[in-house]
């Protein structure tokens, strides 16, 4: 469901019976980008969704993608993704095709969880909220 400013309903959109969805935002194209389990196949993926709820793409080609939680979902202006990878310790940033362009690692995250996720537009920095932290990292060069 999509919501105004007051709280009132602007639509709703309904998903495929298999996707138990985690986190949902709007692309700059007013689709939806969620993380969610595939119940059926019993595995994370980040799938983005028309507002009739027809499956456009989805992201499921990585090994991290199979190792947990993918928790929040951020995206910018030319529709990159950033995907808060929470048990692994991962930031995964994905393309506008949902293919993957660079990861952020525990080592980066100095072993810490990453939780949500911001994506400053106007200064191409993501910020990071993990246990007890704040990161910035600045991970994309607009041109």
């Amino acid at each position: 469901m999509q919501f105004d400013a007051e709280g009132n309903e602007l639509r709703r959109v309904q998903l495929p019976a298999d996707m138990e969805p985690d986190h949902a935002v709007e692309s700059p194209t007013g689709t939806l980008i969620t993380s969610h389990i595939n119940a059926q196949l019993k595995q994370h993926q980040i799938s983005e969704v028309d507002t009739d709820g027809e499956v456009l793409r989805q992201f499921v080609g990585s090994r991290l993608s199979l190792l947990g939680w993918l928790q929040h979902v951020a995206v910018d202006s030319r529709g990159n993704v950033f995907i808060a990878h929470t048990y692994s310790c991962h930031i995964l940033l994905l393309d506008a095709q949902l293919k993957l362009r660079r990861c952020i690692d525990e080592h980066q995250l100095n072993c810490e969880q990453p939780w949500r996720l911001c994506y400053r537009e106007r200064t191409g920095q993501l910020l990071v909220g993990c246990s007890g932290s704040v990161a910035m990292f600045h991970v994309l060069h607009h041109k």
